[in-house]
């Protein structure tokens, strides 16, 4: 199995990490966990309405006055204005095309709570460039993400107030999942004074170098027969690496990625969606077929990546 690490522990996630998720989800693609059988959008989301502000580019320059616009979304259909609770949902490393209809939702109507949601810069509509040149992405990362999270904040809560004419300081509760649950713990450390709390979901602030043992929990995820089919196509895959890596990544549409290390993280982290996100028949059964068949298990796998982008486009159209 190829490898896939775990997260830094501190909010300094490189360009490197985004970069790989935006060749995935380019074009307004949304996370791999919406692979999951669809459902109307009438039951799926609270809302769908986007909502801007300007955001600052660089927190950090005193000098960079440059601003983007940047998305975001409100449901306020349990809000017991104006002292209710705000509940601000995290949106990570993929498009945020509306605030679903979760647990969320649940806790909202149970605590008159508004709940609002942050576009990640760079996903979706909220790339502050057109093109994602090195130079341009120096911009993205999760300190950066993580002061539009505090400016949106106060924006809000300025916001607020002037629709209802008050001066409240509403209390703050942050959830996210995965990436953007590790903002969420950071956001809760950083601004200890925006926020009553937080919701760090399988957040991953626990950095693990060489972490092999997620690759053994996929492994045994997908049973003997899978696991060893996938094997073999690693062992095909590195071969055609060495001996024509062009018409290989050609095949892929993936002739640009230069460093066979981005390359092979691309295939492994394709298939780990279907362990992680609950889809592992997507994956298996074709994959097992083409072994018994005899077929090319490079050009298999091929299928279930087009398979894979064709399904994050397909949600965000």
């Amino acid at each position: 199995m190829m490898m896939k690490l775990a997260a830094p522990a501190l909010a300094s996630i490189p360009i490197a990490f985004f970069v790989l998720m935006l060749a995935v989800v380019s074009g307004g693609a949304s996370a791999p966990r919406l692979l999951r059988l669809p459902e109307s959008d009438s039951k799926k989301f609270l809302t769908k309405e986007e909502h801007w502000m300007n955001q600052t580019l660089d927190h950090f320059s005193p000098y960079d006055q440059r601003q983007f616009g940047q998305r975001y979304y409100e449901y306020l259909d349990e809000f017991q204005a104006p002292d209710g609770p705000i509940f601000l949902k995290i949106c990570g490393e993929s498009a945020c095309s509306g605030i679903t209809n979760d647990y969320i939702g649940v806790l909202a109507k149970k605590f008159g709570a508004a709940v609002v949601s942050l576009e990640h810069r760079y996903y979706g509509k909220s790339s502050p460039f057109k093109s994602l040149t090195t130079e341009n992405l120096r911009y993205l990362s999760s300190k950066q993400a993580l002061f539009d999270l505090a400016v949106f904040r106060q924006y809000y809560q300025d916001s607020l107030n002037a629709k209802h004419n008050t001066t409240t300081d509403n209390p703050w509760f942050v959830f996210g999942i995965s990436y953007a649950g590790a903002l969420s713990a950071w956001f809760r450390l950083k601004f200890p004074h925006l926020t009553c709390g937080s919701l760090a979901s399988s957040a991953v602030v626990l950095a693990v170098y060489n972490f092999t043992e997620f690759d053994k929990q996929v492994g045994e995820s997908a049973g003997p027969e899978c696991k060893l089919v996938l094997q073999e196509i690693t062992h095909l895959v590195d071969q055609r690496l060495e001996s024509n890596d062009k018409a290989l990544k050609a095949l892929f549409g993936a002739a640009r990625l230069k460093n066979d290390g981005d390359f092979l993280y691309f295939l492994a982290d394709a298939a780990v969606m279907a362990f992680q996100y609950g889809n592992p028949d997507k994956l298996c059964t074709p994959l097992i077929e083409a072994k018994k068949a005899g077929e090319d298990l490079v050009v298999s796998i091929f299928q279930y990546n087009q398979f894979i982008i064709f399904a994050l486009s397909k949600h965000d159209r």
